[in-house]
């Protein structure tokens, strides 16, 4: 079984009926011997990051939702490595840091609403528990590509490229009907 590593992404695999996660695009930010923490970058919300009581007033900056665990939480991931206490990821992004700088930031548009993702909740998993999913063949694991994070397609359209992304035998996956039974 291939590695798990931080900066990576799991791609959920066609059939997986799990609300959260169907067909969802995992960024792994933290991965250890005793747990495993990420955030869904395709699932939009149909909030902005002004709804929320942040402080920040944009009405062009829209809110993912993480995961399913802590969703009073907020995340963020950017690409600016000047931000105090940012956590690099690997690529040439970063998540959290300074909440206060990067609100700063942002009114000055050093940093750019194109360049920053807010995630509500984040997905995890206990020990053990990831590795079990991956053998199970719940998750494809891929290289982190930083194009899909900042990409504006919808959440089934980034998901499909995250699999066509795989080239073969996955790109045939995209074809797969979400529940089979229905086919």
């Amino acid at each position: 079984m291939e590695e798990i590593k931080n900066g990576q992404f799991l791609i959920s695999e066609p059939f997986l009926l799990d609300d959260a996660f169907r067909r969802s695009v995992i960024m792994m930010l933290d991965h250890n011997e005793n747990e495993s923490f990420g955030l869904i970058i395709n699932k939009k919300m149909p909030y902005k990051i002004s709804e929320i009581n942040l402080g920040i007033v944009r009405d062009d900056i829209d809110l993912y939702f993480g995961g399913p665990v802590d969703t009073n939480r907020i995340f963020f991931v950017h690409k600016t490595k000047e931000l105090k206490n940012a956590i690099p990821i690997g690529n040439g992004l970063y998540w959290n840091g300074d909440i206060d700088e990067m609100k700063a930031m942002l009114d000055i548009e050093y940093i750019l609403p194109e360049d920053i993702r807010f995630y509500l909740g984040y997905s995890g998993w206990g020990k053990d528990q990831l590795k079990e999913e991956l053998i199970e063949k719940s998750w494809i694991l891929s290289d982190l590509k930083p194009e899909l994070i900042f990409n504006p397609k919808t959440d089934d359209e980034l998901w499909k490229t995250a699999i066509e992304s795989l080239g073969e035998p996955y790109a045939e996956m995209i074809h797969y009907p979400i529940n089979p039974q229905l086919n």
